[in-house]
């Protein structure tokens, strides 16, 4: 991963996990899982777009 991604990620994390700390342990529970399902929908996607360019070069 590039430096300047690796940094904003970690930037992120320090964010995310502030937020966690003012919530509730149910709601931690919901906010984390919640940001569960969007990260690997949008791993999901990448690997359908990676598949979809593959395809494309063994074609060509």
């Amino acid at each position: 991963m590039r430096k300047q991604a690796r940094e904003f990620l970690d930037r992120v994390k320090v964010q995310i996990l502030d937020a966690g700390t003012w919530l509730s342990l149910e709601e931690r529970e919901e906010f984390y899982n919640d940001l569960h399902e969007w990260a690997y929908g949008k791993y999901e996607e990448t690997l359908l777009c990676q598949e979809a360019e593959m395809q494309n070069y063994e074609e060509d």
